[in-house]
């Protein structure tokens, strides 16, 4: 069962690779995330909780294919056949979530104007806010007439100087607008990643169940030989 062992050791790959993504986007960009609505925020939650079952599903199904169990194989099948479903169902609320272009842009808007409003007296907002500025290369929550001639050093083009000065201008898009833009340029890149790997796991399920049914066979051939 050497080609066995080889799938589902790449699909425990997968699992880690899921893994290490959501650690990192929660590692790396927490602050900015902040500006983002709750459902964003549970993104890389998601994808740890994911790779953790597809990990230990795959560690599963190798232990099946190496013991020749039907038993585990099967169960091995059928979790990766919920976790598509579950997949799918995520999928769905997040297209139904976006679908509405303006309320997708006045959610992220609203969230962006608490960020700001808050930065005074909250220093993970004010964080969030430099962060987001800094990242995205933009300024304020629809420009840079938000911070009323004040504007950070996250809000210059080069945030190593105080802008506006000779060749350092400050960027003037504002950020809730550069947000909603990049969340829907990425939308697709996300789905595509999203399709890839409910393919994997319908691949997985399906070549599961076909080597429990040929371990099966093989038992009753056995038998009645």
């Amino acid at each position: 069962f050497n080609s066995h062992n080889l799938f589902f050791s790449l699909f425990q790959l997968a699992g880690l690779a899921l893994i290490i993504v959501g650690i990192v986007y929660k590692l790396n960009i927490k602050e900015i995330s902040g500006a983002l609505p709750t459902d964003f925020g549970l993104a890389p939650v998601l994808s740890i909780i994911i790779g953790c079952i597809v990990f230990i599903t795959a560690f599963l199904g190798c232990c099946g294919a190496v013991k020749e169990s039907t038993c585990m194989l099967t169960t091995y099948a059928i979790i990766l056949l919920t976790i598509f479903i579950i997949q799918v169902a995520i999928g769905v609320y997040v297209f139904l979530q976006i679908k509405d272009t303006n309320e997708f842009r006045s959610k992220i808007r609203s969230n962006v104007q608490k960020t700001f409003d808050s930065r005074f007296k909250n220093p993970e907002a004010n964080e969030t806010m430099q962060v987001t500025q800094r990242a995205l290369r933009c300024c304020g929550v629809d420009g840079p007439d938000d911070y009323n001639g004040a504007v950070p050093l996250s809000c210059c083009q080069n945030p190593d100087h105080q802008c506006p000065s000779i060749n350092n201008e400050v960027n003037h898009e504002g950020c809730a607008m550069k947000l909603f833009e990049e969340l829907k340029n990425k939308s697709q890149l996300v789905g595509g990643v999203a399709i890839g790997i409910a393919a994997v796991e319908i691949i997985g399920a399906v070549f599961g169940l076909c080597l429990a049914s040929s371990i099966r066979n093989s038992y009753r051939r056995h038998v009645y030989a």
